[in-house]
């Protein structure tokens, strides 16, 4: 038989078991029941409204052929006018390709409603690309001379 002194640690020990087990489990992962009431509605509509910067830079004309520093006069230089169209000041990027199928970039920061940008080739084929970013969005990156090469 077990004495009473002996019982009683048996039982304390028990007892701390049970409470250290309960401890534990209140830390642990349990799912828990979500309510998606809590949804700010604000939060969802600034990604609904969010600005499309590239819709701000919209070709205004273009032309074939004009003064060129290393050739004189070309007939095949082409020229893109670019105009930022929104209120917004912001940052572009456009590429002309040239007839060799590689691209000269040009860059005008700060573009203000109405500010145009006049990108060329001076042995251009015609194409060209753009990337726009709200103005100072350092975050927003550009590619590079490389990359617009190699992906174009």
């Amino acid at each position: 038989m077990l004495r009473p002194q002996r019982m009683t640690q048996k039982i304390i020990i028990g007892i701390l078991m049970a409470l250290i087990a309960i401890v534990v489990l209140s830390f642990s992962d349990a799912p828990s029941m979500t309510s998606y009431s809590n949804v700010n509605d604000e939060y969802v509509s600034v990604f609904s409204d969010q600005q499309d910067w590239n819709s701000c830079v919209q070709k205004a004309d273009s032309e074939w052929g004009g003064q060129c520093l290393n050739y004189g006069f070309s007939e095949v230089k082409y020229t893109v006018h670019l105009v930022n169209r929104c209120t917004e000041v912001v940052d572009l990027m456009s590429c002309v390709q040239r007839e060799n199928g590689r691209w000269q970039c040009f860059y005008r920061l700060d573009m203000k409603k109405s500010d145009t940008l006049h990108a060329y080739a001076c042995r251009g084929n015609g194409k060209y690309l753009k990337w726009v970013r709200k103005a100072e969005d350092f975050t927003t990156k550009f590619p590079t001379l490389s990359e617009v090469n190699d992906e174009y």
